[in-house]
């Protein structure tokens, strides 16, 4: 029996990569799926968006004008699925976070936040492994 929602917090490094593959934009714009993700995940994802996108575009010889393009429309269509929750809903659970996720306390905003909401992790990073948080992988998704 299939699940009606899942709410997930997104990882950063999971958004970028996956928001340019196709399986990615599919589980994004999934119905079952409610995913949030930090103001501090957010924004590094959009930076390191634009790094990746530059890569990409150079491999295949894109334009400028159509690298913008790809970033503007990668940016609207994540931001069109994803929802940024403000720092003060998950700041209170720094301390915790930063105990559950030592070997990368940069991620800690994203424990923090899954903490909050009592919610798993959409996340290929090893660090959040043994968090104590269930952690969802791209593949177990794509059958949601």
């Amino acid at each position: 029996m299939p699940i009606s929602t899942l709410s997930l917090v997104l990882d950063a490094s999971t958004a970028v990569a996956e928001s340019l593959r196709r399986r990615g934009m599919a589980l994004f714009q999934n119905e079952r799926l409610e995913l949030a993700i930090t103001e501090e995940a957010w924004s590094e994802t959009r930076h390191e968006l634009g790094k990746r996108i530059a890569i990409v575009s150079g491999r295949f010889g894109f334009s400028a004008d159509e690298q913008a393009a790809l970033l503007a429309s990668t940016t609207f269509t994540l931001s069109a699925c994803l929802y940024v929750v403000p720092k003060e809903a998950y700041d209170p659970f720094r301390e915790a976070a930063l105990g559950r996720i030592p070997q990368d306390p940069d991620d800690w905003s994203s424990v923090a936040l899954a903490l909050a909401l009592g919610v798993g992790i959409w996340t290929e990073d090893r660090d959040f492994f043994g968090s104590g948080l269930a952690t969802w992988r791209t593949p177990v998704l794509r059958h949601v």
